[in-house]
């Protein structure tokens, strides 16, 4: 009851909605351009001549040089702005596309990936304060989920067109097309994109020293690094999963692939009434622990019994990244939460979309894939569980 009245004198949600859509679409890019590379992972071993596990090694490339750039993407911010800023984004994973479709071997593959990467690492801090001033505040909620429709259609997407094009022109064609549209991208936000009034926090001592000493901090790093992993490092070897272990060929298995992130759209604007329902604390619980569960399930049974899991584990990890952001810029000053972001993805690009699609690929050469999902999901169940039970969100409790 007493919540009517700021209700009431809030501002509305519609006039965000035009630059929100714009925002959307370069974090569509942003992330379709990375995802390509799970679905084309075996294409590309085979192009390059090396097992899967060594191209494998191409996720640390890209996670290398994404973690480096988000880190110091408030020096950028700071000179640039915000919106310079999104806008070098873009334009540097189109360079770096461009780049790899003209590359034939590994060390050229490795330069252009890490730059992509590097573009890419720029975007996020940015993306969450141009998000947080052009959208009232009691719309937060709302903007976030509308925002975290990108990943998962990136998701959907990114094995459909990977399939279309490995059967007409080939995966360099797709990288030409999709690099040519985010420099033509790159030219609309700076014509289009909204500009914010606060600029980038650089990662200074003090800046960081204020937000590294919140033992909350760290336990939002674990989680995040949890749910990155499954999001990107399971995502990414899901088809070499469904192919080696499954008897499936690679056509279906980007299609299976693509499909089983459908559902997770429909359950994503629910995290809001979620969060209302049960609290911040409860909703990260079950988001992860339920992510683990299915990632540990999609290691046993039929094939049946392992699209099933493979389907309803998007739906519990897709709805921990607006409740996850929401809690991060709660347990750290808000001052500095785009550093605070920066710090969080970087350390969820090293370990959880670099290193863990390169552990999971060489435990699934050398044991079986079903066997690394199987330990990942329950390590993730146990380390969820125990890390939530020490959180302390101001606002919640």
């Amino acid at each position: 009851m007493n919540q009517t009245p700021e209700k009431i004198a809030s501002p509305p949600f519609a006039p965000a909605l035009p630059a929100l859509a714009l925002l959307t679409t370069v974090f569509l890019a942003n992330f379709l351009a990375r995802t390509l590379f799970g679905p084309l992972l075996l294409p590309i071993s085979d192009h390059l001549g090396r097992s899967l596990a060594a191209s494998a090694n191409l996720f640390v490339f890209l996670s290398a040089g994404y973690s480096a750039s988000v880190l110091c993407a408030g020096f950028v911010s700071q000179r640039l702005g915000h919106k310079g800023t999104i806008v070098a984004s873009v334009a540097c994973i189109g360079l770096g596309l461009l780049g790899l479709a003209g590359s034939d071997s590994f060390l050229g593959f490795s330069v252009w990936i890490a730059l992509m990467g590097a573009g890419a690492g720029l975007y996020m801090p940015s993306g969450v304060v141009t998000i947080t001033e052009i959208t009232p505040t009691a719309h937060w909620g709302q903007a976030f989920a509308v925002h975290e429709l990108a990943p998962n259609l990136a998701f959907i997407l990114a094995p459909l067109v990977a399939e279309l094009a490995m059967s007409t022109a080939g995966y360099p064609a797709l990288f030409r097309l999709l690099g040519v549209l985010c420099l033509a991208l790159a030219g609309v936000y700076a014509l289009r994109g909204p500009r914010t009034v606060r600029p980038g926090v650089p990662p200074v001592l003090g800046n960081v020293m204020g937000i590294v000493t919140r033992p909350a901090f760290w336990i939002m790093v674990l989680l995040f690094v949890l749910a990155v992993g499954v999001e990107v490092g399971v995502y990414n070897l899901v088809p070499a999963f469904l192919v080696k272990e499954r008897g499936v060929d690679r056509e279906t298995a980007n299609v299976l692939l693509g499909c089983s992130r459908v559902a997770s759209l429909v359950f994503l604007p629910a995290t809001g009434w979620v969060i209302r329902r049960i609290g911040y604390r409860r909703t990260l619980a079950l988001c992860l622990v339920g992510t683990g569960l299915a990632t540990t399930l999609s290691g046993f049974g039929p094939l049946w019994w392992t699209v099933a899991m493979l389907t309803l584990q998007p739906v519990f990890v897709v709805c921990f990244f607006p409740v996850g952001f929401a809690v991060l810029s709660m347990v750290c000053p808000k001052s500095t939460n785009d550093l605070s972001v920066s710090l969080t993805v970087m350390c969820t690009s090293v370990i959880g979309a670099g290193f863990m699609p390169a552990i999971l690929a060489w435990c699934g050469e050398r044991f079986s894939f079903a066997l690394s999902f199987i330990l990942f999901g329950a390590l993730m169940c146990i380390l969820s569980a125990l890390a939530i039970k020490q959180l302390r969100i101001r606002t919640q409790d």
